[in-house]
This record gives C-alpha cells, sequence and structure tokens, in this order.
C-alpha cells in the first residue's frame, strides 16, 4: 500500500491487489460489515499514522471514498469530518431544518451496519447514463436517494453484481462507506426497489 498525505485532514491510499491478496481479503470482502474490511481498515490507519501522520481518534468522523485507479488497484481516499469546521463546510438547510452537506467531502459518514453497496453520484445525467450500461447485468433490487446536491444508487444485493457493472459504476460514480439507513433518514427515496430498470427507460 502506498500512503499520501494531500492536506491536515486528507490521505489517500493506493491498495494493490497483491496487498489484498497478501491479505487474503477478496473484492467483496471490502463490503461494510465484513470483519476482512474493518481489519484492513484499521491497518491503513495504522499504517497512514506511521508513514505520514495522520492521526485519528475515537471522536474522529472520517468520509471514505474509494474507486479503481486501474484493473489491479484502488484508490482510497480518507478525510477528517469536521462539522464545526466553517471554513471548510458550506451547508444548506431543508424545509425540515436538518443541515445537508452539499458537496461529496462533506458528506457524514454513518455506522456501518449493513450490506449493500452505496455509490454517489454528482451528476443525475450520469445516473441514467450509468443505469442504460448496467441494466441487462443487475436485475435486483435498487434504491434511488438524494441528499444534498448530490444523489446515491443503493444495491441490496452486491452479489448479483457483474464485473462488467462494477467497471462501469467505478468509472462513473464513487463507491462511499455509507449505510443505506443513513439516506433513508436524511435523503429523500426517489425511486425504490428497481431505480436501474426505471432509469434506463428514460
Amino acid at each position: 500500500m502506498k500512503f499520501k498525505r494531500l492536506s491536515d485532514d486528507k490521505v489517500q491510499i493506493i491498495v494493490s491487489s497483491e496487498d489484498l491478496e497478501k491479505r487474503d481479503v477478496k473484492k467483496w470482502d471490502l463490503m461494510p460489515s465484513s470483519p476482512k474490511a474493518q481489519e484492513l481498515f484499521q491497518e491503513m490507519l495504522d499504517q497512514a499514522y506511521e508513514e505520514c501522520g495522520f492521526e485519528v481518534d475515537s471522536e474522529t468522523q472520517l468520509m471514505v471514498e474509494a474507486y479503481p485507479m486501474t484493473t489491479d488497484s484502488l484508490v482510497i481516499t480518507l478525510t477528517k469530518v469536521k462539522q464545526s469546521d466553517k471554513d471548510i463546510f458550506d451547508t444548506e438547510f431543508d424545509d425540515d431544518g436538518e443541515e445537508l452537506y452539499e458537496d461529496l467531502e462533506d458528506e457524514e459518514i454513518a455506522e456501518l451496519e449493513s450490506d449493500e453497496l452505496v455509490y454517489l453520484f454528482r451528476d443525475f445525467e450520469d445516473i441514467v447514463q450509468l443505469c442504460k450500461l448496467i441494466n441487462g447485468d443487475y436485475q435486483d433490487r435498487c434504491n434511488l436517494y438524494k441528499l444534498g446536491n448530490v444523489y446515491y444508487l443503493t444495491f441490496v444485493n452486491p452479489d448479483s453484481l457483474s464485473d462488467h457493472a462494477l467497471g462501469m459504476l467505478g468509472e462513473y460514480s464513487n463507491l462511499v462507506h455509507l449505510a443505506e439507513s443513513y439516506l433513508s433518514e436524511h435523503g429523500k427515496l426517489m425511486i425504490e426497489k428497481n431505480a436501474v430498470q426505471v432509469l434506463a427507460g428514460l
């Protein structure tokens, strides 16, 4: 694994297929609730501290971005979330007064207690194009949420995602470690159950 500190609050980690092999971690082991994923994540945090002084304590909230860099490597970015830092966060409020973050780096990460995969999109047109490409590859449950100014597709049964679908998702979106229960509580459900099929038909 290669570590690069991008700022005081952000570090980038490149994880190769060899890194995963050495730890006997497969791609589906990287789902949020997997013990192997949690072990790997803790190892990343330890090494990030040792190699570039990126320190995380029990009170720190982290935003995790993961996306493929090549067919053999992943890029994982860890960002410390500071809700009180007005220089970093631009916020908005919905009709209920709930604070919503406008940007990817402004998303608060919830406790991970589920197996679904959640992908973040900045542009609605990207979701439509993605769904047209993977419509034949994924026929299982998928929900579309909006939170702030970004969109999320949640794949309830990620085992049904083909390698082609995963590759396309890596090109059009970012995999985020965000529980669907958080989106259900704080976001707006736009399409339930068959989001891929509905959006592919637009």
